[in-house]
């Protein structure tokens, strides 16, 4: 199958799609917080193999130089991706979020707002660890970076491998406007009624797992899943249980086409 690429603005953001120029499915991929497009080249790569128009989202601030993010935070990011998603439901029937960490967050807080078909959050935040946000707070008085530290993966030869093109240092403004909105996604998680796939990882030194048990109690959806994974730290993507995180991904957004279409089906035969 042949496929068309291009990319365009959406707020802020750098859009890249991918995939047929009409699809009965599509797939908006959105990064973690300091990441970028490789975060998920993997996953836009199975999902176009599966005839799917794919966007793989580059948030506002990523991509360029850390100093941008100086003044970029939750409002941003969450504007730029409405925005995409929209803009890519005219070229899809059905639309389903998939996202990493912040990503995660950002696809669960669109999807308590729009209706997409299913969402998959992976490693989302909701509430962190309590010393957080007085510790960034405290440290914004002395610095507005801090430097990354090695990416949290548990897979030596992925560490190897994977090389990401992200920034060296994160920037506290960022990090401390994500932590003040998650209270409020917590309050909209009732929401967010569509089909859930939620994945965490019990080893995880970025996102604690609980946060994950807690983002599946407080979803509205009557459909929804929790997978927790035992080997892989936060970038389940690349880690250890890579390949689970692809199957149970795809089987998802399978299962929830397979489903809208058998309703279709009966809708027009019924008529």
């Amino acid at each position: 199958m042949e496929h068309a690429e291009f990319r365009d603005q959406q707020g802020a953001g750098e859009v890249t799609i991918k995939g047929p120029e009409r699809a009965r499915v599509g797939v908006v991929l959105v990064h973690g917080l300091n990441g970028n497009r490789s975060d998920m080249e993997e996953l836009e790569q199975l999902f176009l193999a599966q005839g799917m128009r794919v966007e793989n989202i580059l948030l506002p601030g990523h991509g360029t130089q850390v100093q941008d993010m100086l003044t970029i935070g939750w409002h941003d990011w969450a504007s730029a991706l409405q925005q995409a998603v929209r803009a890519f439901k005219l070229h899809c029937d059905q639309v389903f979020l998939v996202g990493h960490s912040l990503g995660g967050a950002l696809c669960l807080h669109i999807a308590a707002h729009e209706e997409v078909s299913g969402v998959i959050a992976m490693c989302a935040p909701l509430y962190m660890r309590p010393w957080m946000l007085p510790a960034i707070r405290m440290v914004r008085q002395l610095t507005p970076f801090l430097p990354t530290l090695r990416e949290d993966l548990r897979d030596a030869q992925a560490r190897k491998r994977y090389t990401r093109n992200v920034y060296r240092w994160t920037p506290m403004a960022s990090v401390e406007s994500m932590l003040l909105y998650l209270p409020r996604l917590r309050e909209e998680l009732s929401c967010v009624t569509m089909p859930t796939l939620i994945i965490a990882a019990q080893r995880d030194h970025v996102v604690p797992v609980r946060d994950g048990h807690e983002i599946y109690r407080l979803l509205g959806s009557p459909e929804k899943q929790l997978v927790v994974l035992k080997r892989s730290y936060h970038l389940v993507m690349k880690d250890h249980d890579r390949q689970e995180v692809e199957e149970r991904s795809l089987a998802f957004i399978q299962k929830y086409t397979h489903k809208e279409t058998k309703t279709e089906d009966r809708r027009a035969y019924r008529a």
